[in-house]
């Protein structure tokens, strides 16, 4: 499209489905984090709200009232859905991201185009703070905010709840794929339950029963690449892949999905690392490797809107998927992936010459 008409496109459909999918007296604030935090990189929370309103202590003003808003935080996954792209047939990569003492749990739906696009956000405190003395005091806050939380609720707990948030929101379970940081008996267990179709890379010592027998089994023990195994007193499935030269082992991946053929959920897992790639391009395009935030909210509610501007992206470019799976893995093996410009600094590109011929005219 003519580099103009994103700018159009985006522009209609904050107006025609953001805007009226929260209440009136939240729309305001919407724009305001949409146009400071949604499309630009990231300086300061301030910073970006000095530039965007006329008046840098109105900016200011405004974002302090939105870093408050935790009714609105929690509604702008309702605003994601009114761009209507979460189908029961999706595929939603789910990870956790570390932001500088703060952690993203974080549900992105695989394009198979190298990028996924968040769709589900929930934030805590990071437990990777450094628990020495001579921490630097933002450090020890963050620290000990996090001891309180975890009186109250364990990561694994916060995990469960916000999966189940994100299915009640729907209305429905997507297919949601997972790294092996989620084998956790609880959460297994509580998707089993719930009926949502899962796939969890597992790691090769893990031990499970096979074929009935009492004695158990390590996985990377397992003669076939496709067997019905016992684990947490669930009966499920394991799939090992094809073991690749760059990859120093297979992968194992546990699912209840019992129906779809072993190389298609191999293909599931190879595009769950999309969203290892999302969190690189927020970090570096959208500058959130400066965040230096020290409430969770506050996260939550950037990411929402850094999440809300890829999808728009995404929408106003259309960008076009690879041939196949088969091309595509052919074609990473002869181009490095740090040599390849994703489709979301395209489209981010695209936007900023988009507002400079805006500005300044020209083509």
């Amino acid at each position: 499209m003519p580099s103009t008409d994103i700018v159009r496109t985006i522009r209609t459909k904050i107006q025609k489905q953001l805007l009226p999918s929260v209440p009136s007296r939240w729309r305001k604030q919407l724009s305001f984090g949409l146009q400071a935090y949604g499309l630009k990189a990231f300086q300061s929370a301030a910073g970006n709200a000095r530039m965007t309103a006329k008046k840098p202590q109105t900016g200011i003003r405004k974002s302090e009232r939105l870093f408050q808003n935790r009714k609105l935080a929690d509604t702008l996954g309702t605003v994601f859905d009114s761009l209507d792209l979460v189908k029961p047939s999706s595929f939603v990569n789910v990870d956790h991201s570390d932001m500088n003492g703060l952690m993203a749990l974080v549900g992105a739906i695989q394009t198979r185009l190298g990028r996924a696009l968040p769709c589900f956000i929930e934030t805590t405190y990071s437990d990777r703070l450094s628990a020495r003395k001579d921490a630097p005091p933002r450090k020890r806050a963050l620290r000990k905010a996090r001891a309180e939380e975890r009186q109250f609720r364990s990561l694994t707990g916060h995990t469960i709840d916000a999966l189940q948030d994100f299915a009640d929101r729907l209305g429905f379970w997507p297919k949601l794929v997972f790294d092996r940081g989620f084998c956790n008996e609880s959460i297994v267990e509580h998707l089993q339950a719930a009926g949502a179709t899962f796939y969890i890379r597992v790691k090769a010592g893990r031990y499970v029963q096979f074929d009935g027998q009492k004695t158990k089994i390590k996985i990377q023990d397992l003669r076939q690449k496709d067997a019905t195994i016992q684990l947490y007193g669930l009966t499920l499935r394991v799939i090992r892949s094809t073991k690749d030269g760059k990859n120093d082992e297979p992968w194992y991946i546990l699912t209840n999905d019992m129906g779809s053929s072993r190389s298609k959920i191999v293909r599931i897992y190879y595009y769950r690392f999309e969203i290892e790639e999302t969190f690189r391009d927020i970090k570096h395009i959208f500058e959130f490797k400066r965040t230096r935030l020290n409430k969770p909210l506050s996260l939550k509610l950037l990411l929402w809107f850094v999440s809300l501007g890829i999808a728009l992206l995404y929408l106003a470019t259309r960008p076009k998927r690879a041939p196949s799976y088969a091309a595509e893995t052919e074609h990473s093996r002869k181009t490095h992936p740090k040599k390849q410009t994703s489709w979301l600094r395209q489209a981010y590109e695209q936007l900023q010459q988009a507002s400079g011929q805006l500005l300044w005219g020209g083509g």
